[in-house]
C-alpha cells in the first residue's frame, strides 16, 4: 500500500510544471518558443535566467519533497520514498495535464539526489555548475549523472528498488532526450 501511495504522491508532485505556470505569468507559452519543451532549460535560455533559476530550484524541490512527505507520511520507509521522488520525474516527463509531454527530468532527477544523499547532491551540483561554464552544454552533465546514479546506487546500497528506481528515471530522462 506504501508504494501506491508513493507512487500516486509521487506523479501527481511530478506533474506540477513550474515552467508553464511562470512562463503564463510573463505571458509566454513555453511549449511554442525555444526547444518547446515546458522545463527549466527552455525556460532559462527563452524568458530569462532568474526564471530559469527558479523553474529549476522548484523541479528540484517537486521530487525531493514528494520523496519526503512520503518518507513522514510512511514512517521511515526508504524505498517508498525514493520510489515516490522517481514517480515525481515521471510526472515531471509525462504530466497528463500536458497530454503527457512535459520536461527532460533533470533538475527533479536531482531532487531525487538530494532526497536520497544530500553530500551526494552537492558534489553534483557543483559538477553540473562547471560542466555548464567550461563547455555549456549541460547534455554531457545530464547523461553523466543518470548513467552513474544507478550504478552507484546498486553498489553501495542494500536497497536495491532504489537502484531500480534511478534506472528506470534514468531511461526515461535519455529517452526524452534523444532528439
Amino acid at each position: 500500500m506504501e508504494f501506491i501511495i508513493a507512487a500516486i504522491a509521487g506523479y501527481l508532485f511530478g506533474c506540477i510544471n513550474p515552467a508553464t505556470i511562470i512562463a503564463k505569468i510573463k505571458k509566454v507559452d513555453i511549449r511554442n518558443i525555444g526547444s518547446k519543451n515546458p522545463g527549466a532549460s527552455n525556460v532559462f535560455i527563452t524568458v530569462g535566467i532568474g526564471y530559469g533559476v527558479i523553474v529549476g530550484i522548484l523541479d528540484i524541490l517537486k521530487s525531493f519533497l514528494a520523496a519526503q512527505i512520503v518518507f513522514m507520511l510512511t514512517g521511515g520507509n526508504f524505498g517508498a520514498s525514493v520510489f515516490a521522488g522517481a514517480m515525481a520525474v515521471f510526472g515531471h516527463n509525462y504530466p497528463f495535464w500536458l497530454k503527457f509531454n512535459g520536461g527532460k527530468g533533470f533538475a527533479p532527477f536531482m531532487g531525487l539526489i538530494l532526497f536520497y544523499d544530500w553530500k551526494l547532491f552537492l558534489v553534483f551540483a557543483v559538477i553540473v555548475v562547471a560542466i555548464i561554464l567550461i563547455i555549456d552544454y549541460i547534455s554531457v552533465a545530464t547523461f553523466s549523472l543518470t548513467a552513474f546514479m544507478p550504478l552507484y546506487v546498486f553498489f553501495t546500497s542494500e536497497l536495491k528498488i532504489a537502484a531500480l528506481a534511478f534506472l528506470l528515471v534514468a531511461v526515461t530522462i535519455w529517452i526524452r532526450h534523444r532528439q
